[in-house]
């Protein structure tokens, strides 16, 4: 009578090594994350509120339609802001933006999670230099890197630009997305 061969299937035991090397590699992240206690932060998109995109009120200038008429803008500008004419931040000749999202100024004042800055005027029609309050959260970045202590790399006097991830257009007080040190 023949004997019956029993032969084990090769890759039954390959897929088995597969396996047991795929658990024991996460379990190693796992225990690598949990000893040196960091987060993982995965950035997931999440949508700008409605409301964070309207325009503020300060420093508007009325433009009576949307019609856009320079001469209009100029006169406007003129009356409220006369520096304006001789010393513009922007061209004065073109419609004034309904969306800005950056400006840049001079610290003033350095608080515990925020800063004073004295504004160029970027973010108001009438162009006048005015005092910001620029919030900071932990996901502000400073010159490229999250900082824990911002009060350790700004300092009064530093010129600075920053950037929001919402309209801040006549807003005199936004939170900071991106600050990047100009002059020190």
């Amino acid at each position: 009578m023949p004997e019956i061969i029993k032969t084990k299937d090769p890759s039954s035991k390959k897929l088995i090594i597969l396996i047991t090397s795929l658990v024991v590699l996460i379990l190693v992240i796992i225990v690598f994350l949990k000893i040196t206690n960091k987060d993982i932060n995965l950035n997931v998109y999440n949508s700008t509120p409605k409301v964070s995109m309207e325009v503020g009120g300060v420093g508007s200038i009325d433009i009576e339609n949307n019609d856009f008429v320079a001469e209009n803008q100029i006169e406007l500008i003129s009356e409220k802001n006369p520096a304006a004419i001789e010393n513009p931040v922007r061209p004065l000749d073109l419609p004034i933006p309904q969306d800005i999202f950056n400006t840049s100024g001079v610290i003033s004042g350095i608080y515990g999670n925020y800063i004073v800055i004295r504004g160029i005027g970027t973010n108001f029609d009438d162009q006048i230099k005015r005092d910001l309050t620029i919030n900071i959260d932990q996901n502000t970045f400073i010159n490229g890197v999250k900082e824990n202590s911002f009060s350790t790399v700004l300092s009064v006097g530093d010129e600075i630009a920053v950037e929001s991830d919402y309209n801040i257009h006549g807003k005199t007080e936004f939170t900071a997305k991106y600050i990047n040190i100009i002059n020190k």
